[in-house]
């Protein structure tokens, strides 16, 4: 039985809401296809946004990395190992461009792996990152997206979250392509 929502913050560590992609059989065992498609999908989509990145999603970026602590750090060029470990547990934060050499090494590894998120030609050397205190919740659906050779590919893809209020401003922003298209490239 396919759900139409599903709240896979447990299974990946992050806020992470799937649409119309999940599955549960009988036992009431849930599956989730292609997980390595949709780890890649968060870390790039994560990377993307904006917003200044937490321990816990620090922690899970270099996990889909395949990376351990020590050679997360050597992959940043940093001398002292440790810092990763502060990061990951909130007790320091990187400084702004480390965050984006993060970033960058997210898009560079994982972003083949991503097909569905969009990633632009400048997105991290122009990223303004913001602060804030807690995990991003993202949601991504299970689609159809045309590559650039004429191609389909069935991928997921990052979607905007749903505004219950159903304001005039958000339905505007989904009447808007060109807005839409920068909305989901900063989720």
């Amino acid at each position: 039985m396919k759900i139409e929502t599903y709240d896979a913050t447990r299974e990946l560590g992050l806020p992470v809401t799937l649409a119309g992609v999940v599955s549960q059989d009988e036992t009431g065992t849930i599956e989730i296809p292609h997980l390595d498609m949709l780890l890649a999908a968060v870390a790039v989509a994560r990377a993307l946004a904006p917003e200044q990145l937490v321990g816990a999603e620090i922690r899970f970026l270099r996990h889909v990395l395949d990376f351990t602590g020590s050679e997360f750090a050597e992959q940043l060029d940093l001398s002292d190992k440790s810092v990763v470990s502060r990061w990951e547990n909130g007790k320091t934060r990187p400084g702004g461009y480390t965050e984006k050499v993060i970033r960058q090494l997210v898009l560079n590894l994982l972003g083949p792996r991503a097909p569905g998120v969009y990633i632009g030609a400048n997105s991290i050397p122009g990223l303004k990152i913001r602060p804030r205190d807690a995990a991003l919740p993202l949601a991504f659906a299970w689609r159809r997206r045309k590559l650039a050779e004429g191609r389909t590919l069935a991928c997921y893809v990052p979607v905007l979250r749903h505004d219950p209020a159903g304001s005039e401003a958000a339905s505007e922003r989904r009447r808007t392509p060109a807005r839409r298209r920068r909305l989901v490239a900063e989720v």
